[in-house]
């Protein structure tokens, strides 16, 4: 059976329609697929870090992933993005990561335009305060076909790639789990310093532990300079790194007697299954 599509005005409509829908989708529906990059201020003056984004757009629906650099720039740890879309030229998706307690999930949200081969939008990362930080972001196709990697960061052994001091070199001994464990019981008064950011703290917490933040360079100091130099502390931040080496820097250098540090801090409690509140 034949139709004659002049005598037949619904389905001449119908053609009309349908060829309407497909010219709005080519002009509206923009070809984000490929690889992608896109570079952050080095810390502290260093060389550039090198983000490596690869997409894959099908219609609205946006999948991919993004590789970020390790401390020295050499390599790449790798997150898939999450509820990707493509509006037109509107570009949104999310990362998600386990926070450094382990229990608590940090989103990232990317939001941008494309014009050409350049996306311009922002970055709104959580802040350890509970905070929405938000910063540029501002992409370039990567034509190469491969993973670009940025400068070689040299690191100075015992700092971190922010310059913070990583290594404990005073006289208050950093122990494993186990023995500060017994410790606490044995030094029932002893004062349990949280030294992380309160968002980190609500997250999970050993149980009597009070939270004194030393996350900030510029504040640490005067919150250490409330405490009571008499008191005994249990330290500990996240892994037992600059905050906890902050600490007891501070205390040795302001005549503070009774302290020891939690080796591997709150993660390192919390992964031998010790006990923990919020």
């Amino acid at each position: 059976m034949q139709f004659n599509q002049s005598k037949n005005p619904f389905m001449k409509l119908s053609v009309t329609a349908a060829l309407a829908l497909v010219a709005s989708f080519s002009v509206n529906a923009a070809d984000v697929s490929g690889l992608w990059k896109w570079t952050t201020p080095g810390r502290n003056g260093g060389p550039e870090r090198l983000y490596n984004l690869e997409l894959k757009n099908q219609g609205e629906v946006l999948t991919g992933k993004i590789y970020t650099p390790n401390r020295t720039n050499e390599t790449f740890s790798e997150v898939a993005i999450k509820n990707g879309k493509l509006n037109g030229s509107g570009i949104y998706f999310e990362t998600v990561r386990t926070g450094r307690s382990g229990t608590n999930f940090i989103v990232t949200k990317y939001s941008g335009e494309l014009a050409a081969d350049k996306i311009v939008g922002t970055i709104e990362t959580p802040g350890r305060d509970g905070t929405t930080q938000t910063s540029d972001w501002k992409v370039e196709r990567n034509t190469t076909g491969k993973l670009l990697t940025g400068p070689i960061i040299q690191i100075k052994p015992g700092y971190d790639e922010l310059g913070r001091k990583i290594v404990n070199e005073t006289h208050f001994k950093e122990l494993p789990v186990d023995e500060v464990e017994k410790f606490i019981a044995a030094h029932p008064d002893a004062i349990i310093l949280d030294t992380r950011a309160p968002s980190e703290f609500a997250a999970g917490h050993l149980p009597k532990a009070q939270n004194h933040n030393l996350t900030d360079e510029a504040t640490y100091k005067d919150v250490l300079a409330k405490l009571d130099k008499n008191k005994t502390y249990v330290v500990h931040s996240a892994a037992g790194h600059y905050r906890t080496v902050r600490a007891l820097e501070y205390f040795e250098a302001n005549g503070f007697k009774n302290a020891i540090a939690l080796d591997g801090g709150y993660n390192a409690w919390a992964a031998a299954g010790k006990p923990t509140v919020k």
